[in-house]
């Protein structure tokens, strides 16, 4: 477990390089993302592009915090869920 958590630390584990490889709805999903940002930048004047692009980069940023927590959350309540069966498992013996 200690050898884990510290190439996850190194940054040699990237749990987040995979996400959606094998899901077709998250592909969906980037497809349509992608075709409709496409169709905005023409509908668009210069200053609605700007706009457009800030509010991108926002809605960007969020979702990667989003990720974050979401991801740290994930790994206290793994780490809760280990140690408690640990815990049970020492109790019983």
């Amino acid at each position: 477990m200690k050898k884990t958590i510290a190439t996850l630390w190194s940054g040699n584990i990237d749990p987040i390089r995979y996400l959606g490889e094998n899901s077709c709805e998250i592909k969906r999903l980037e497809d349509l993302k992608e075709r409709n940002s496409e169709k905005l930048e023409v509908l668009l004047d210069e200053s609605a592009k700007r706009m457009f692009e800030a509010y991108t980069d926002c809605a960007n940023e969020y979702t990667s915090l989003i990720a974050e927590e979401a991801f740290c959350d994930g790994f206290c309540l793994g780490t809760k869920i280990t140690a408690e069966a640990l815990c049970n498992r020492v109790g019983e013996e």
